[in-house]
């Protein structure tokens, strides 16, 4: 195996010199991969709850934010601090920020979870603030990061609009505590549009976006590719912005065409990616296109099928239950999936740049794919997949049985992921790891 050079290069062109050290970004994913433990057994405790569909039930708004905030989110966090630096060539705008801010972070989610799942009024006040906090924090840090860089291409664009669109969720999300907390009994008459403006900032807007940018560096590089064409990519970036907006202006005004016009736009951004992704994957040097990277297409296809829905939805309505449904298959099938198939290259990349990039010069070198073999994913991915189609299709007919099969299939593939990538990291070296420094 080559030997990292002096400018910080591992195998594949990767400059890592300006990463922040290992135990940032390594207890973020921690948690993340933790939450996403809970969240595979919450979720089958709830699967007949979720049969039923009821709307704003306690168990089920805790249940969602195990997923977005303890496992996509710190995930996501942890992933964004490393992987910034490898994209823009930049270093954390301040180290200590975020390594501190984690704690923050932990006990807000923490608390927000209890609180949410008692739905203790004073306790979703003041573990929402603490929450609001630690995301601003982070947010604030990347985008001064970020704006340090002459690096202003799509990618820029989209990192920075997703962390902007993140700060505008997180606000919207604070007004929602206040309204449940008591304390803003005047915004409890719109508290329908407020509640789908959250949700629309931080799936269509934070992290569509993040995972969209991101995509323009991860895949080329867990592909080696080279060569291929990016001009679609700033429009792209604009149908995207556009089509957020549509749907914002269809929840708060009477124009309900807006609603057709943003999900036209967002299948037409969506599209356009799928070619970028194609191009992509077309120019790679790597002979086989691993089960990872085919996770992030099928999460791509599942993208559009969501959008669909939207459309179905406009068509069909159930109530909020029926949004729920829509909300509740992209950000499985989209997020949550191209999440799961990026961690599986950036899990093993991150822990190999730490423990095993320099030579020891004894006994055979240790790859990244000694790791964690990337066929490994395919059984789950296929398996989320499969129950997520099952869960779907369940809902929509409202058969109880079949959404307890999906939630568990979606649940079995959830454990066994985590328990893949906390091998990977292997818990018995992350005692000292996680610590260093503090």
């Amino acid at each position: 195996m080559p030997e990292r050079g002096p400018s910080g290069a591992v195998p594949g062109g990767v400059i890592t010199s300006q990463s922040p050290p290992f135990a940032v970004p390594i207890r973020y994913m921690c948690l993340g991969v933790i939450c996403f433990a809970l969240f595979a057994v919450d979720f089958l405790v709830q699967s007949t709850a979720l049969a039923q569909g009821i709307p704003g039930a306690p168990h089920i708004v805790a249940l969602t934010h195990a997923l977005t905030l303890g496992a996509l989110l710190s995930f996501v966090m942890g992933a964004v601090y490393q992987l910034t630096t490898v994209a823009f060539l930049i270093p954390i705008s301040s180290v200590p920020a975020a390594r501190w801010n984690f704690w923050l972070y932990l006990l807000a989610f923490v608390g927000l979870f209890v609180s949410m799942s008692a739905w203790w009024s004073v306790g979703l006040l003041v573990f929402g603030s603490l929450m609001a906090l630690a995301v601003y924090i982070y947010a604030v840090v990347l985008v001064i990061s970020l704006l340090r860089t002459k690096n202003r291409d799509a990618m820029f664009g989209f990192v920075v609009s997703a962390h902007v669109y993140l700060m505008l969720a997180v606000a919207a999300a604070v007004l929602l505590v206040l309204v449940d907390a008591g304390r803003a009994p005047g915004l409890s008459a719109i508290l329908e549009p407020l509640l789908a403006t959250h949700i629309t900032l931080a799936v269509g807007g934070f992290f569509s976006f993040l995972v969209m940018g991101f995509s323009f560096k991860l895949l080329p590089m867990f592909t080696l590719s080279h060569g291929f064409p990016t001009w679609r990519q700033r429009w792209t970036l604009a149908l995207a912005h556009v089509a957020l907006w549509c749907i914002l202006g269809a929840i708060w005004s009477p124009v309900r065409p807006l609603f057709w016009v943003g999900a036209a736009v967002g299948l037409a951004a969506f599209v356009n990616h799928g070619l970028d992704v194609r191009g992509i994957v077309r120019k790679r040097m790597r002979k086989k296109v691993e089960s990872p990277i085919r996770g992030v297409i099928a999460a791509l296809v599942a993208a559009l099928v969501g959008l669909c829905l939207l459309v179905l939805r406009l068509l069909w309505g159930r109530g909020a239950a029926g949004w729920q449904d829509v909300v509740a298959f992209y950000l499985l099938g989209v997020v949550t999936l191209t999440v799961m198939s990026f961690a599986y290259k950036i899990v093993p990349f991150l822990v190999w740049s730490k423990r095993y990039s320099k030579p020891s010069g004894k006994g055979k070198p240790i790859l990244i794919s000694d790791l964690l073999r990337p066929d490994r994913a395919r059984p789950v991915l296929i398996g989320f997949a499969a129950g997520l189609v099952v869960l779907t299709a369940s809902r929509a007919a409202l058969w109880t049985p079949g959404v307890v099969v999906g939630c568990a299939a979606i649940s079995a593939a959830a454990a066994v992921f985590c328990v893949q990538v906390m091998r990977v990291m292997e818990p018995g070296k992350l005692g000292r790891e996680l610590f260093e420094r503090d």
